[in-house]
């Protein structure tokens, strides 16, 4: 089988030094495996056979990690034809440990934005940003370009600002931004470096600002909206989202959840938006939101998420993901009905991307049972 062929840049690093992390750490294995446990979570649960998958690349993936020629996530759980088939945990985490969900927080608040505004609580994508968030006027680096700024420029990261996560010495750095008494004020005052909607860059700062616009929109903190329109439908009790300076939320990252309920938003994708006989958010914001030609790095990006292509034994499978750093990663295979969750400790560490070569090379092969594998 083969990866996409632009992901293996990416994991080229993490190949390099993957002996060296492997040494590192306690791989003791916890968990059911597979048929996993049927907890009173809203979680049907089936073994893999059940579920048309074959159990032995991922025992094979359970033998390499135990010899430590990969380095051991965090946790792994696959779920398919909406049942749970598969959870494993690794270095001590457990099923009701939360997870900081890093930068796989923002594709939580593209749904959250896409609930809000079914419900009539925010303008379209097509509104004007500037005029919703008057509170921080006078707005300093005053430009014309910056009065053009639009809600879905935020969900594309377009938003033209001198914001690059990616570039150290950036104006908006997402760490200059930690440094400040105020988030969405600071992301506000930064100077432009183009006209929105002209280049795709990784901006957190803007994706704090849509998480602002949001939260005035409902009329409440934006924790409160995520529990009344996201979390409580879906049966999650346990959230936790990161205050920003400034009295806002981190819409931008750190919200923590525990894997089978992080998985759950997977399964809200491949159910077009419904669980439990409610529409949360519309199919129709869904397919917007995941249908993109534009990239960023070393895929497709849709409104905070990442698009791209698995090839297993020549056959092409599309995928949509949520990614953090340390290996937080949400798989949604639509073709397949399947959803794989990873979760990851190796922060600012090669092996952060980790789960995209074990999802194609043992999740997919599982899914797709070809007669010959490696």
């Amino acid at each position: 089988m083969r990866l996409p062929s632009n992901l293996w840049p990416l994991l080229l690093p993490r190949l390099l030094a993957v002996a060296a992390l492997a040494s590192c750490g306690h791989l003791q294995m916890d968990g059911p495996g597979s048929p996993p446990g049927l907890l009173d979570d809203g979680w049907p649960v089936a073994s893999l056979e059940e579920e048309g998958m074959a159990r032995e690349p991922l025992l094979e993936l359970e033998r390499r990690i135990a010899a430590k020629e990969y380095p051991a996530p965090d946790a792994l759980l696959i779920a398919r034809h909406g049942k749970l088939v598969y959870e494993r945990y690794w270095n001590g985490f457990h099923g009701d440990t939360p997870h900081d969900l890093r930068s796989a927080t923002k594709s939580i608040t593209s749904l959250l934005v896409g609930a809000a505004l079914a419900q009539g609580l925010l303008p379209g994508t097509g509104t004007h940003v500037l005029p919703l968030l008057q509170r921080y006027a006078p707005f300093r680096n005053a430009d014309a370009r910056k009065e053009r700024i639009t809600v879905r420029d935020l969900l594309e990261m377009r938003g033209g600002w001198a914001c690059d996560d990616w570039n150290p010495d950036s104006p908006g750095q997402e760490e200059r931004m930690y440094d400040s008494r105020d988030w969405v004020k600071f992301v506000l005052d930064l100077p432009m470096a183009e006209a929105p909607g002209q280049s795709t860059v990784y901006c957190t700062g803007g994706v704090v600002v849509l998480g602002a616009l949001t939260e005035d929109a409902a009329g409440m903190p934006f924790p409160e909206f995520s529990r009344r329109a996201l979390f409580g439908p879906l049966g999650i009790t346990r959230f936790d989202w990161q205050a920003a300076d400034g009295g806002r939320t981190d819409t931008g990252g750190h919200l923590r959840l525990r894997p089978r309920d992080f998985a759950k938003v997977g399964q809200l994708l491949l159910n077009g938006g419904q669980w439990g006989g409610s529409q949360l958010v519309p199919a129709a914001w869904l397919q917007e939101s995941t249908t993109s030609a534009r990239t960023l790095g070393d895929s497709r990006y849709g409104y905070l998420w990442w698009l791209n292509t698995f090839t297993v034994g020549g056959t092409p499978v599309e995928a949509l993901f949520a990614r953090g750093n340390g290996g937080q990663y949400l798989f949604v295979f639509p073709s397949l009905g399947l959803t794989a969750v990873f979760t990851g400790s190796f922060y600012n560490e090669a092996a952060s991307a980790l789960p995209i070569e074990l999802v194609g090379r043992f999740v997919l092969v599982s899914a797709l049972r070809p007669a010959h594998w490696q």
